[in-house]
């Protein structure tokens, strides 16, 4: 296994009686231009690197001191030096060749950052970052990191976690803009058709079609999760239609609650009151789920579930689990209520 410049170079110095003195000139730059710089100073001689990270930078500076003293002081040539060293085929830590690294010179591009706001712009779920493989000897690590956002999954595999962080966002970006960039060439391919069709019927067609689409697509395309929590409630409300929006909230004050002693009764109360809260969601693709749950002390726990975007959900406890599940569709047609008014 080849030995890193600054193990190197570490060697030569104690042998001499000395140690290099490591000192870091340029720490970061900002969160666009992530560039450090080391000085080193040994033998009466001084060499400066740089690199992405402070690793990389101070095995520069070694490598770079290595060449001086090389030149100035005559000494016989050194062997190469690789930063990290690869470990063999033989060695259990062997992994595939890493993706070749970014010039210091070259500008830092926030591939996270771009990521998270091309998400925004067309209302994707949020990236997710899962560490998948973390393999090498100590001095050697390799990490992969797995991106993902909705179907869509890339992989960045690099020496350090953040690295591999920003290649796989980087991955993702120029998948996610390329997708983008194909859907609007077809939108343009499929105006230009349509404008050519001379034809009142086809029109006609094309119009309701695409009416039909965009009255689809309002009503399933999942609400931008970037918002503040205690904004939500008006996102989804005025996401709607005000005309639905009116419709649901009078159809939720005709529902009223009686009190039922038999059983039977208060059965096909319950029933009845699920089925119009079903019906009523149905206009705006919201579907209703109910669950139980365990509780102690001889009581009976009920949950009513929406699938809005985040969940909404109510809880309603009682001595049986008909009166828990009444409870529960209480408290979630007033936090509809709430939620629409």
């Amino acid at each position: 296994m080849s030995k890193t410049p600054v193990s190197i170079l570490q060697e030569m110095m104690v042998k001499q009686g000395m140690v290099p003195d490591y000192e870091l000139i340029h720490n970061g730059g900002g969160r666009h231009v992530n560039t450090f710089t080391y000085r080193v100073i040994c033998d009466g001689l001084t060499a400066i690197g740089s690199g992405r990270c402070k690793k990389e930078a101070k095995h520069e500076a070694a490598k770079a001191m290595l060449t001086e003293i090389i030149k100035h002081r005559n000494y016989p040539q050194l062997p190469a030096a690789s930063t990290p060293a690869v470990s063999p085929a033989r060695s259990p830590f062997h992994s595939a060749p890493l993706p070749p690294k970014i010039p210091a010179n070259v500008p830092f591009v926030n591939a996270i950052g771009e990521l998270q706001d091309l998400c925004a712009e067309n209302n994707l779920m949020e990236p997710e970052y899962v560490l998948t493989k973390d393999t090498g000897p100590p001095h050697a690590r390799i990490f992969t990191i797995q991106c993902k956002v909705s179907n869509f999954v890339e992989e960045g595999v690099q020496s350090t976690k953040k690295q591999a962080k920003h290649e796989a966002a980087r991955k993702m970006v120029e998948r996610i803009k390329g997708l983008v960039s194909q859907m609007n060439s077809t939108e343009d391919k499929e105006e230009s058709l349509n404008a050519s069709l001379v034809t009142d019927e086809m029109e006609i067609m094309n119009r309701n079609a695409k009416e039909y689409y965009q009255a689809l697509n309002k009503s399933t395309r999942r609400i931008n999760l970037g918002i503040k929590l205690a904004e939500y409630h008006t996102k989804w409300r005025d996401s709607l239609e005000e005309d639905k929006r009116n419709k649901i909230l009078e159809e939720l004050h005709c529902i009223n609650f009686e009190t039922c002693d038999d059983t039977d009764e208060l059965n096909e109360l319950i029933k009845e009151t699920l089925s119009r809260l079903e019906t009523i969601l149905l206009e705006v693709n919201v579907t209703v789920n109910t669950k139980d749950i365990l509780a102690d002390n001889n009581y009976f726990m009920k949950t009513i579930e929406l699938n809005t975007c985040p969940l909404l959900t109510q809880i309603g406890m009682g001595k049986t689990k008909q009166e828990a599940l009444r409870n529960a569709l209480f408290q979630i047609i007033n936090s509809l209520k709430l939620l629409l008014s």
